[in-house]
Parts: structure tokens; sequence; C-alpha cells
């Protein structure tokens, strides 16, 4: 079993052929990470769907050489469901409170219960990517755990005592709103068709009438061909919005296939103009098969972010992970189901944060122990949300030894030097079945294999990391052996030699030693999260509301207007306590959405932001506008 040689998120299985009335049973394990959003939701999802990679008719020398890799990838949009059943067990600790659904289960899970379990049951459907969603209650506290080595001296890495530390941290004097380009690009591809789609559009008004006043941008449509809405980013106002709005009105899925490459070329062919950073979101629901190609071309630019968005089952996770990875962002996975539009506020919000810089971490064990960063990198940071780290403990860790520890995360953002202080104790974690596999170590393996692979370190190093945790990469497979002879089993199948042997350990020490200075390059994380499926269409008369702010952030008292709030304009006006009819009319409509649609607030909450900040330069004559407004709707 090995990866697919052109999609790292897609494993190759041969069997071999069995004899008449034989059985055989394969056991495969795997850990993951439960990718916690910044609102305490966790989400594990079960891939049941396969999409496509998609093959331009022009491909480069690194297309794939695979006939029947071929035959597949032509059939653009087509999903390919495995055909077999699939019974999913589940065991949750700490969990309440199960909600079940036909794509998720969802539960509660307490801190107070975690010696509790919840168990259930379920047969799967074919072509639908399962998810478990766990909202976490009181886990304020960052959480620490020490996974002791094994007995085996003879494995390098796994006789190592590794250190996870996850906490979110808050950074005091983060500037939020620095001079940004923004590049939206849009998959416009076949398979984009329907509702996928109508959630796009949806999303680009109201990121549209979300972005600064300060800012530049542009949209570029994709598939088989692209298309810039201006040649080089335009300056935000009131004409370039007008022109960008007819576009997203106008937004269909008619371009054919899905060939990313290209767009991102033409971005990154532009220079960056004065002090603006460039932040590029990319929404996509395919497939490539050039992800290498992509990513080292995303991680050689400078002052540049990509956030990812992975839209419905079967989607790339290694083309949105890995870009948003090389692009110092995050990935963000979206379901059919849920609701494209708050995710996408939430990143934008996070996208115009200062990017924090020469990030180091300084550790305080105790006496005797010191740490060694794995992966070695330290990974993106963005103010607030979950982050999680992990170390190699060297030394003698005792028993006796355990006690307080900390850790001190340093950076930069623009010209200010930025530090958080997480204290907590050293202590082993509590054993439990899985103890015996040493998932703490293999977590902290994947990581570091991850990032050999997009900054390109040499094979044998991360053959020598792979074949110590049995953890795959592109290079390793698992094959079947003997148990008597210990030789390999299937026929016709060649095991490649290295010619130059790796020793992970001894090169994670020697970085060690030799780094004079913080690295200037990070890493993103991948944020996989899932909302209620109760609310699947955003309210037609808050996009109308919305459609009709002008770029500065205010609003004007017309027919249109009144009509959206159920009132006559004569009326309105008769209501105003000021003189300035466009204050009175954004106060009421800001005072309107916090009535009417609380619950979608972190979808308008940007919308409302830059609606205050215009009315905070305005003269009231003295009247609270927003109470007055608030008045009137009640």
């Amino acid at each position: 079993m090995s990866e697919a040689d052109n999609a790292g998120d897609t494993f190759r299985l041969k069997l071999g052929n069995l004899p008449a009335k034989a059985a055989a049973r394969l056991t495969l394990r795997y850990v993951q990470e439960v990718d916690v959003s910044s609102d305490k939701i966790g989400t594990f999802m079960l891939p049941r769907a396969l999409n496509p990679r998609y093959v331009p008719k022009c491909s480069s020398q690194n297309s794939p050489s695979d006939a029947s890799f071929r035959i597949h990838t032509i059939q653009s949009g087509v999903t390919y469901c495995p055909d077999f059943t699939m019974n999913l067990n589940a065991v949750i600790a700490g969990g309440t409170r199960m909600v079940d659904l036909t794509t998720k289960w969802e539960f509660d899970v307490l801190a107070e219960k975690m010696d509790e379990m919840i168990s259930s049951s379920k047969q799967l459907d074919n072509g639908i990517d399962f998810s478990i969603v766990l909202h976490y209650k009181g886990f304020e506290q960052p959480g620490v755990v020490l996974e002791t080595g094994s007995a085996d001296k003879n494995n390098p890495f796994l006789s190592t005592d590794v250190l996870m530390v996850n906490f979110s941290p808050n950074f005091e004097n983060l500037e939020n709103q620095v001079p940004c380009e923004f590049v939206i690009i849009i998959d416009c591809s076949g398979s984009m068709m329907g509702s996928r789609m109508e959630k796009a559009k949806e999303t680009l008004l109201l990121i549209l009438k979300s972005l600064p006043v300060n800012c530049k941008f542009t949209i570029i449509r994709f598939g088989s061909r692209f298309s810039s809405l201006f040649l080089e980013s335009s300056k935000y106002d009131e004409n370039s919005l007008k022109v960008a709005m007819q576009l997203q009105k106008n937004l269909q899925a008619d371009m054919g296939g899905t060939e990313i490459l290209k767009p991102l070329e033409n971005v990154f062919k532009n220079r960056l103009s004065g002090c603006h950073s460039r932040q590029i979101f990319l929404l996509t629901d395919g497939a490539v098969y050039n992800v290498p190609e992509l990513v080292q071309l995303v991680r050689k630019q400078k002052n540049t972010r990509v956030f990812t968005f992975g839209m419905g089952d079967g989607c790339s996770t290694e083309l949105i992970r890995d870009v948003a990875k090389a692009g110092n962002g995050k990935a963000t996975f979206v379901k059919d189901s849920d609701r494209l539009q708050s995710k996408v506020m939430s990143v934008l919000k996070a996208s115009i944060q200062s990017e924090i810089t020469d990030v180091t971490l300084t550790w305080s064990l105790p006496t005797g122990c010191t740490a060694i960063n794995v992966p070695e990198n330290v990974p993106a940071i963005f103010d607030g949300e979950m982050f999680i780290l992990y170390c190699i403990i060297s030394g003698n860790v005792e028993e006796s030894l355990f006690g307080k520890s900390s850790v001190v995360l340093t950076g930069h953002a623009g010209d200010k030097t930025l530090d958080y202080k997480m204290n907590f104790v050293l202590g082993s974690k509590k054993q439990t079945d899985a103890d015996n596999l040493y998932p703490i170590h293999r977590l902290a393996a994947k990581a570091s294999l991850t990032e050999m692979e997009i900054s390109n370190v040499k094979e044998s190093l991360m053959v020598s990391l792979s074949t110590t945790t049995n953890i795959t990469c592109k290079y390793t497979a698992f094959v079947g052996v003997d148990k008597h002879s210990k030789g390999i089993v299937a026929k016709g199948f060649s095991v490649k030699k290295q010619t130059e042997k790796g020793d992970y350990m001894a090169y994670l020490a020697k970085n060690l030693a030799m780094r004079k200075k913080p690295t200037e390059r990070f890493y993103g994380v991948e944020e996989r999260t899932q909302t209620s499926t109760s609310d699947t269409c955003l309210s037609s008369v808050m996009m109308q509301l919305i459609e009709i702010q002008a770029f500065d952030g205010s609003w004007q008292l017309t027919d249109n207007f009144s009509k959206i709030l159920g009132n006559t304009m004569e009326q309105l006006r008769r209501e105003s306590p000021v003189a300035d009819i466009d204050i009175w009319a954004t106060a009421l409509a800001v005072a309107f959405l916090r009535k009417n649609f609380l619950e979608q607030r972190e979808e308008w909450e940007m919308v409302e932001e830059k609606a205050l900040k215009w009315l905070s330069t305005k003269t009231n004559d003295g009247k609270d506008v927003l109470q007055e407004a608030s008045k009137i709707l009640s």
C-alpha cells in the first residue's frame, strides 16, 4: 500500500489474487489530530468519495504517465464512489447528547466527564464523506500531553519522549487592519454547478462588501481557462466595486475543467505595490494532478498568504491543505451541507491581521531536560486560534522532575515584537489501550514529514523518519511480509534500494545546533469545521440589504432600502433625529441586522464594522443614532 504517484491524499492498495473460497483480512490503523476551530468545535472527517484528478490537454512533463490514471481523470466532474459497505463504530470520551444525521454525528464533549464514554455505530452510505463533530465545553485551559518513549533503543525516534502542547495565543497590540491586496480566485468549472456556485456567489458578495476601504482587489474566475476582472489589482472604491458586483451577479459554472496553475502564475507575475501584503482566497471543489508544482510555486512567494477552501465531498485534501501550508495560510473544508459564507468571513477576518513572522519558541523545562521542535519550523499563528506544538524532550524525564514548565512564543508583526507565554505542568499522560502504538510520536512524525516534503528535504532523511515510525511518505510503502521467512510475499514487487542512508535524528540535532537566527518561513494550519444544517440558505432580505451598502460602509435612504426594512421612505425620513439622512440610514441598517440576523452575525460582522467606522467619522448632532434606530425598529 502506497501513496498514489500524483496524489498524496490517495492510497493505492494491491492485495493480489486469492484462492477460491479464501478470505483476507486487512487492518489499517491511523491517528489524526481533531482539528478545532476558534469556537471550540472539533471535526474528524472520514473520506468516502474520490473525485478524479483533472489533467489539462497540454500537460507538463510532470503529468502522470499511468494510462489508467488518465482514463479516470478525463471524466471531469465524475465522483468515484467505492463499491463496498462500511460500518463505523465510534467511542467518544466525555461525549454526551449525540445528534445522528445522514452525513455526520454531533456530540457535546464535556471536560468534567472525560472518564465516561459514549459509543455509537452506523452503516455509511457510499459517495458521502462522513464527519464526527465535537462541541468541546470546559476546555479553556491549555492541553499538555507527555508521551514517554518505547524501551526499544534501536528505534531512535519512538524511544524518545514527545511532548504535545495545544493552546490559543492572544497577542496584545496586534494590528488588525494592515493594507492588503485581496485576490479572490473562484472555481467556475462544471462541477461547481448548482448549490456550490450559489454559495460562492453569496460569499463573493459578502467579501466585496466587507473589504477594508484602504485595500486593492481583483477577482479571477478559472476552469480550463481563466479570466481576471482587472489586469492588475484595482483600488477598492465606488467604481471598482460596481464593476465587481456586476461580475458577481453573472457568475456561472461554465468554464470547463479545473486548471489552477495558470491563474496562480498570472497573479504572481504582478508585483505588489507599496506596503500592501497579498491575501489570496482560493475556492474550489476540484482535484488536480500537479499539486507539488502548485506548492512549489506558492512557496516561493514573499509577503503573500494563501487561504484555501475545499468545497464538497471528494475534494482533494492534499491540494487544499498543502497549498495553504506553503502559502502561510489556513485550509478550510466545507461540505455541501455547511455554510461556506460564515467560514470564508471568519478567514477574511484573520487575513487582515498582521502576519506573524520570525517565530521562535523558548522552552523552560525541569533541570536536565531540553526541547527540540518537531517539525523544525513553527506552524503559522493566528491570534486567538488553536495552535498545536510538538517537541522531543531530551534528557532523563523522571517522575520526580515533573512540575511547572513554560513555553514563550516570540515573533514579529511589522516592526513590533510580540510574545506570548504559556505555563503548564509537565507530567505523563494517562495510559490508554492505544499507548503501545505511540500516537503522539506518530502525529509529530507526520507533521515533520509534511514540512520536509514541502521544503524538498533529502529523500534519505524522509525515508529514515518514515520507516522508524511506520508513517508513509511519497518515498515509502507498506508491503506484505511472510511472518516466518520475513520475505516479501507480493510477486513482481520490487523494493528500491537506498543509495544514501539517512539519519533523521542526527539531521534534527545538527540543524538545531547550526541555527543562528529564527526562520523566516512558517507553515499554515488546517481548519476543518462543520456547522448546523438547519440554516442552509442565507436570508434573501439580509443579502439585499448588504448588496446596497456603499464601498465606504454607508447606506442611503432610498425606496429600495425602505422596502427591505418594511417601511416607506417618507416614514423613515420623518423619524430621523439628525439632519444627515445617510447617517440615519446607516444606523437603521446596522440596527436591522442586529435585530433580525443575530445567528448569522459572523457573516455580516465585518459589514457592520465598516458601517460603524464610517459613522464614527460623522457628526451626529449629539444624538445616539444607533439607539434611536433600535427604538424605531423594535
